[in-house]
Formats: C-alpha cells, structure tokens, sequence
C-alpha cells in the first residue's frame, strides 16, 4: 500500500508502505523528495544497480538492516551531507510548539514515537516507528502524519508524550525469509526479514499461524540501543528555505 501526495511545487511524491526496521529510512526517502527534489529510494529491492539510502546508511555504520535508530545532531549531520547545497535538516526537542512553526514555515518533521496497532502513538515505550508530519489540521494541536503508506491526523501533545515514552530496545535478531511467505515483515534485497528469538533459534519472536523459513546463516544482529537517549525527546526538522531557526534546541 501507498499514498501519493502532490507537494507545494506540484509535483506527486509517493510515500510507500513499510513495517518494522525501516520505517526511517523510507520517510527520509519521502522528505528527500518532497521538499528537495532528490529521489534515494529507502531500499533497493534488488537491484544491486541502484543506489538506497539502506544500501549507502549499511556501508557507513549507520545502520544493519535499515533500522533508523537515531535523531540526534549526528544524524542530522549525516543527512545533510547527502547534499549540502539542497538538505537543511536539524535535531530539536519534539516539541508540539515548535511542530506546528515548522509546518507552517512550510518544512516537514520526522517523529520517532511507539506505535499502537492501529497506527496511532501511545505511551507503551515500544514499538519505535517514525512518522512524517505533513500539514497543520484545522482542529487545534493536530496534523497530518504520514506511514505505513497512509496519512492519519495526530493529535500533537499525544505524540510528543508517545514520544518521550520511548524506552530502550535490548538487542535484537532478524533472519531472511523467502518474500512470498510474509508480506508484513521487511523486504530487502528479494528476501524479507523477520525478528526471530535469538541468534540461534529461528523461530519468529512474535506468535504467527504458520512457520517461516528461516534462510540458514541469515541471522543478523542489531545490538541493544539506548532508544531513550537516541530517539525520545528528539525529532528532525526539514526546512525548504535553506535556513534553521537558529533559536530551536539542538540535541
């Protein structure tokens, strides 16, 4: 599933639907493209031809496999240096206020918060997701969020406090699986990945009705993460005009 959204220029961007480590990396692809023109897709897909932020973020020790744990002023650093003449991207505290200035200045924010099942942000500490906030609503403290291939309407205190709830993450284990077998987890490369329990047992983390067949020798390790430092109270701010707030709080 996919949204497509015209931009202030007129031009369609597409934000495309995607689950669980790489959530980061296709809303950066969206913004990227959105507000600067530059079309990086999140993943490759297999075709080992094409240049992707997963592909450029693995090479440089950002990440393992797509996963986005990061919205310091490092990575905000990082992401600018994808092309310094066009990205203005800057880590501030998430912040429903400051929200609200940047939308209205016409920039985007990537927010980090724990997602619910149903798309929305909660207070649980887990499930970190990241969201692209688009367009102030006409009803007070909201706006529009864009993932998962879909754009939902936010309620913005809830989502900074879904925010600064993030807790850290211990370490983690995903496995390839043939991609015809599980269309939720995440596509990489003509194979998918699914979280299993530990580095040896291949069975899937999460209960599902039916097995999955765990590619020997896939198993990748993501190392525990203190999310609480990295994600919760930060969120990273796209501008258009080539300029920051010079007065916003850097993390």
């Amino acid at each position: 599933m996919s949204i497509t959204i015209t931009n202030p220029e007129g031009r369609n961007v597409e934000f495309k639907d995607q689950r669980g480590p790489t959530c980061g990396l296709y809303a950066l692809s969206f913004v990227l493209e959105y507000l600067y023109d530059i079309k990086i897709p999140a993943t490759a897909d297999g075709d080992k031809t094409v240049e992707s932020l997963r592909n450029k973020f693995k090479k440089d020790g950002k990440t393992v496999i797509g996963e986005l744990y990061d919205a310091t002023s490092s990575m905000a650093d990082y992401i600018k240096a994808l092309d310094p003449s066009k990205i203005t991207c800057q880590s501030v505290a998430c912040d429903a206020a400051a929200i609200i200035e940047t939308l209205n200045d016409g920039g985007l924010c990537m927010v980090p918060f724990c997602v619910n099942a149903e798309g929305y942000p909660d207070n649980s500490g887990i499930h970190a997701h990241w969201c692209v906030l688009l367009d102030v609503r006409e009803e007070a403290g909201t706006a529009v969020a864009c993932h998962w291939g879909k754009d939902h309407v936010f309620n913005l205190s809830q989502l900074e406090e879904s925010n600064k709830a993030i807790k850290d993450v211990e370490e983690q284990y995903w496995g390839k699986i043939p991609a015809a077998s599980y269309s939720f987890s995440i596509p990489i490369e003509g194979l998918n990945y699914v979280q299993c329990k530990t580095n040896t047992d291949t069975s899937c983390k999460c209960e599902y009705p039916f097995p999955f067949p765990i590619k020997p020798g896939s198993i990748k390790s993501i190392p525990a993460k203190p999310l609480s430092q990295t994600l919760a109270g930060k969120m990273l701010v796209f501008r258009n005009n080539g300029s920051c707030d010079e007065n916003a709080v850097s993390h």
